[in-house]
């Protein structure tokens, strides 16, 4: 049948997804004003915020290590690829030496601002005045201070500086002073003053050193790929014309310092190369020098020429020792051959000898011998003639003998003089080898200073070509531009983060309100706490002012009711007698709608032509008479129960609802409720009136709170529980079903009440009063309380006050 439940534990565990999506759903419109909130919180700050630009420049680094002066190495071939260093190359970048350079040069440590109402502003390239810093003191680069102006008619006043105020007026374009500071504040020309009266400036002076570190930590140069040898050089600033003047100053300067570091190499190799000439000079000179001693002192000229005069000097001189020491063995043979020849025969003429006078008289000897040989042969050798020619050739071989005696005297001083030149062309032959050693060192020494003083010369030429023609050491790829878009705040990250703040916020908020809710909601709540208890119906909320059912009732009201009904009839127990079917319906705490449940379940039942009789059996603080537009004071039950004189029929009230209604309100409150109950007096009211009516209900007190429930719990047949959406408590649902369990409440079943409501109230109450703590802290007296559900903030301040 409809809205009958059974849940396994298993099952009620389960976490529905798209009921928690829906959950929050049902607040979208707190969504949407939190996120509109959020963007327009998000887009008024970023209107008053200073965006941030990114200027970047890109620089090729060229490769000059061939320009370099490099000495040559014989027969050595290097084969190794150049490449720049990068890494050194950024930290010349950012060296504090060259940014110190380009602080000075645009005077970085001074600048100007626009004042605004929350922020300012900083001017760089149009701004409507320059100052000029008149001291030459080093102390200059180390002060920092600032000062605000405001624009006058007659010139500018000084309203503060360093915070303490001067309102001071001094013209523009005149030196002045302040706190020992001597300066000039110079109108830009163009500058129209009366268009800037009651306009107010800040200018700020910094250090050198803390301008120099400052950009130093905002400047970042990276090498996009490692491949490549360009760098990109960046710069992050509020002022796109003052980031892309420093950019392309920085370049500058760099490329300046690179020129000077070559243009310095260059001047150093031509010092160099000027000062080596000298010693070159002295050197050659030197070796020039012991060249022309050493032929002198060896009586050399050309090495080649003096080898063969040599060699030829010395054959000479071996053939003259020859020859000579031939003529002397001659000789000696020749004089041996006269001495022997005691005859006086013939002499031997033309043996070799050489010399002239012997060589005549041995002629003149021969010729006397063969005159006187003629002369023997007609007459005797006593013949005066032939004696005479033999005294003539006694003298003759005498004279040849003193001729060859002096002729050997002459050829022993030859031979003594041919064997000195022998030996004296013997000597230079043999220094020929060594000469030419010495020689050839000697050339060796000048040729290699000859050729060192051709290099320098031309290295020289070089270094003076390359310092009067120089070339960059850096290509310019991108000179410094500066992004449109800024790189903070990033507008759309700011906005997306609005957005999702503004989702964030009211889901937060639910999400600790559902966290610390403990109220039931669902049908699903329930079940989680009831253990398998049958839920009879869900009664639906109701905005209308109507909240009791009718004939022909079709709204959710009565349809709710009508599902109810038909759902109890399969859950009464069998009677074995035709007897009323005994109804109670009671509750957890007050509130929950236990009198509205019961009322408009006995119209239900009357509307079927059966016979009802709807007993208020809450007689501590009855809620029925409200419903019926009577007093509470009228006749009732506590009367019955009270007075054993009166009948249960006189405090029957008939209905106006329906016909087969009959009605027994409460009555007067009494002191004792509990003794009354239990006196026995209702036991009999119930057991009479199941024999003229077909259904009893009974309406009682809430269970957790008093125990007049309990009694007449084993009065009845069926008990429905009623349960408030959106207000009972989630953990004191296991305190119906211990009562169950226990069997303190028989046949009992749920009923949800309220369902749908969102928190909002019933538009009723019921007048127990209770405190809501965790310690199911509820109280219960007889007051007139209205029974309003505390506000949201009061049981959180309730729970963590315990």
């Amino acid at each position: 049948m409809e809205n009958i439940q059974f849940e396994s534990e298993n099952s009620q565990s389960e976490v529905n997804i798209l009921d928690q999506i829906f959950r929050y759903l049902r607040y979208w419109y707190w969504f949407l004003i939190s996120m509109l909130v959020c963007f327009f919180v998000v887009k008024n700050y970023l209107s008053h915020t200073i965006a941030i630009y990114e200027s970047k420049a890109n620089i090729k680094i060229i490769d000059d290590s061939k320009n370099s002066f490099v000495l040559p190495s014989a027969g050595i071939t290097s084969f190794s690829k150049t490449k720049v260093n990068l890494d050194n190359q950024i930290e010349v970048l950012k060296s504090n030496r060259l940014l110190e350079q380009v602080v000075k040069n645009l005077s970085l440590n001074t600048q100007y601002f626009n004042v605004g109402y929350l922020n300012n502003i900083e001017i760089y390239k149009n701004r409507p005045f320059n100052i000029d810093w008149l001291s030459t003191s080093l102390d200059m680069d180390t002060k920092s201070f600032s000062l605000e102006i405001e624009i006058v008619k007659n010139g500018y006043k000084i309203t503060s500086f360093n915070g303490t105020e001067i309102n001071k007026v001094f013209p523009f374009n005149s030196v002045q002073s302040l706190k020992g500071i001597p300066f000039n504040l110079q109108l830009q020309i163009g500058t129209n003053v009366n268009a800037l009266i009651e306009r107010k400036y800040l200018i700020s002076h910094s250090s050198i050193k803390s301008t120099v570190i400052g950009l130093s930590n905002s400047l970042k140069i990276v090498n996009n790929n490692e491949n490549s040898d360009i760098l990109t050089i960046s710069l992050s600033s509020s002022n796109k014309d003052r980031s892309e003047a420093i950019l392309n100053e920085i370049i500058k300067q760099y490329d300046i310092d690179g020129l000077n570091d070559r243009r310095l190499v260059s001047e150093k190799t031509i010092e160099f190369v000027n000062n080596r000439f000298k010693s070159l000079e002295r050197e050659l000179d030197s070796i020039e020098t012991n060249k022309a001693n050493y032929k002198s002192n060896n009586e050399l000229t050309f090495i080649e020429s003096d080898a063969a005069s040599a060699t030829t000097g010395k054959s000479i001189a071996n053939t003259d020792v020859f020859q000579t020491e031939t003529q002397i063995a001659l000789s000696k043979i020749l004089e041996q051959t006269v001495k022997a020849d005691k005859k006086l025969n013939l002499l031997p003429t033309n043996i070799g000898v050489s010399n002239g006078n012997v060589n005549g008289l041995l002629s003149d000897f021969n010729l006397v011998v063969l005159e006187r040989d003629r002369i023997l042969v007609s007459a005797g050798e006593n013949n005066p003639r032939v004696t005479f020619f033999n005294s003539k050739l006694q003298e003759l071989q005498k004279n040849i003998l003193e001729s060859i005696k002096a002729y050997q005297r002459e050829l022993e001083v030859s031979l003594s003089q041919n064997n000195s030149a022998k030996r004296t062309s013997t000597n230079k032959f043999r220094a020929i080898p060594n000469n030419e050693k010495i020689l050839n060192s000697i050339e060796r020494q000048r040729n290699i200073k000859e050729s060192l003083y051709i290099l320098l010369l031309q290295k020289r030429e070089e270094a003076a070509v390359n310092l009067a023609i120089t070339s960059s050491s850096i290509k310019v790829v991108d000179y410094a531009l500066t992004d449109a878009n800024p790189i903070a705040p990033r507008k759309s990250s700011y906005y997306m983060g609005a957005l999702l703040i503004g989702l964030l916020i009211p889901f937060l908020i639910l999400y600790i309100s559902y966290l610390l809710d403990d109220k039931i909601h669902t049908k699903d709540d329930i079940l989680k706490y009831i253990k398998n208890r049958v839920i009879l119906s869900e009664i639906p909320h109701i905005d209308s002012d109507i909240r009791v059912t009718s004939s022909n009732d079709r709204s959710l009201l009565g349809e709710s009711f009508r599902i109810l009904r038909t759902n109890l009839m399969y859950i009464f127990p069998l009677q074995k007698e035709k007897t009323a079917q005994t109804i109670m319906v009671t509750s957890t705490i007050k509130g929950e709608g236990k009198t509205f449940t019961a009322l408009n379940l006995a119209i239900s039942f009357s509307i079927m032509n059966k016979k009802v009789l709807l007993i208020g059996a809450d007689v501590r603080n009855p809620q029925l008479h409200n419903y019926l537009t009577v007093k509470k004071n009228e006749l009732g039950l506590q009367d019955y129960l009270h007075n054993i004189d009166v009948d249960w029929h006189k405090v029957i009230k008939q209905s106006l609802l329906n016909d087969n209604l009959d009605i027994i309100l409460s009555g007067i409150i009494p002191p004792n409720p509990a003794e009354l109950l239990s006196n026995g007096r209702l036991d009999k009211l119930i057991t009479e009136a199941k024999n003229e009516y077909d259904y009893i209900i009974l309406d009682t007190a809430p269970t957790l709170l008093v125990t007049d429930t309990l009694i007449i719990s084993q009065l009845v047949d069926t008990t429905l529980y009623v349960v408030r959406a959106d207000y009972t408590p989630k953990k004191i649902l296991e305190f119906s079903v211990n009562l169950s369990e226990k069997g303190k409440l028989k046949n009992m079943a749920y009923v949800i009440n309220n369902v749908g409501s969102n928190y909002k109230g019933y538009g009723y109450s019921y007048g127990y009063n209770y405190k809501y703590n965790y310690a199911y802290g509820y109280g219960y007296g007889y007051d007139n309380e209205d029974g309003k559900k505390p506000s949201f903030l009061k049981r959180i301040f309730s729970i963590f006050k315990k």
